[in-house]
C-alpha cells in the first residue's frame, strides 16, 4: 500500500525528480491502462476499419493526470511526443490532416496542446500559427468538461440525460 501511495500521490505534494516512479502509457496500450476509456475506446477502435482507419493510421495518447499540462512536457516530452506522431501521421497519409478523438479531461489537454504547438520555444512546440490547420482536420470532442462536473454528479444521482447525447455503436 505504501507502494501505491507513493506512485498514486499527488506531485503537487513533491516536486517532479522525488517521484521516482513514472507511470505513463504510450500508443494503442494506453486504452487498457483505465476501464473506463476502454468502454468508449474499444467501439471506436472495432468500427473504425468500416469507415477506413486502420491500427496502423490510430494513435492513442495518454498523458499524467497528476501534473499540470504544461509539466506533462517538462517530465515526459507528452506534449512533443503528440506533435511528432501527427506529423508522422500526416506525412505518411499524403498530406492529409488527421481526426482527433479526445475524451473527457483530455478534450483540454488537447486544447492545450493546439495553443501549445504553435507558441514559440520554450514554451511552446515552435509549430508556428498555422500549425494546428495545417495537421488537423477535425476534433470530435467526447464527454469534455466544458459545462463542470456538477452536471455529472445531478446526472449520476437523478439519471437524467436530457442534455447528453448518448451514441451507440451497434456493437452488442
Amino acid at each position: 500500500m505504501d507502494r501505491y501511495l507513493r506512485v498514486e500521490r499527488s506531485w503537487n505534494e513533491s516536486t517532479i525528480e522525488d517521484n521516482e516512479i513514472r507511470i505513463t502509457a504510450q500508443g494503442l496500450i494506453c486504452n487498457y491502462v483505465s476501464y473506463g476509456s476502454s468502454l468508449l475506446q474499444v467501439p471506436v477502435l472495432f468500427e473504425s476499419p468500416r469507415i477506413g482507419y486502420e491500427e496502423k493510421t490510430m494513435y492513442m495518447a495518454a498523458y499524467d493526470w497528476r501534473l499540470s499540462f504544461q509539466n506533462t512536457e517538462v517530465h515526459d516530452q507528452t506534449l512533443s511526443r503528440i506533435k511528432s506522431n501527427i506529423e508522422l501521421m500526416v506525412a505518411t497519409n499524403g498530406g492529409n490532416g488527421v481526426v482527433v478523438i479526445p475524451h473527457s479531461m483530455g478534450v483540454l489537454y488537447f486544447l492545450h496542446f493546439m495553443k501549445w504547438v504553435e507558441a514559440p520555444p520554450p514554451m511552446g512546440g515552435g509549430g508556428g500559427p498555422n500549425w494546428c490547420e495545417n495537421h488537423i482536420k477535425a476534433v470530435m470532442n467526447i464527454g469534455g468538461p466544458f459545462l463542470g462536473v456538477p452536471k455529472a454528479v445531478a446526472g449520476l444521482f437523478t439519471s437524467e440525460a436530457k442534455d447528453v447525447a448518448v451514441a451507440s455503436s451497434g456493437i452488442r
